[in-house]
């Protein structure tokens, strides 16, 4: 079977939702991020929540890189 849609993945096939439980969006330096939390104050950068085009350009919130939370 083949399905063309726009729907991005997970909407489509859910997770479970203990994947969920882990995740939440914060702000980091002014720009909002779904992050995962893993050990003390790290986190790994899921998706960049922002609207402007230029927080995506920026090298230091690409998905899968780990940041410190305060």
């Amino acid at each position: 079977m083949i399905l063309y849609t726009m729907m991005p993945e997970e909407l489509i096939f859910p997770l479970e939702s203990s994947t969920y439980n882990t995740q939440k969006v914060v702000t980091h330096n002014g720009i909002p991020l779904l992050v995962e939390k893993l050990e003390g104050p790290e986190c790994r950068v899921l998706r960049v929540m922002s609207s402007n085009p230029n927080h995506y350009m920026n090298d230091a919130y690409m998905p899968g890189t780990k940041i410190t939370l305060t």
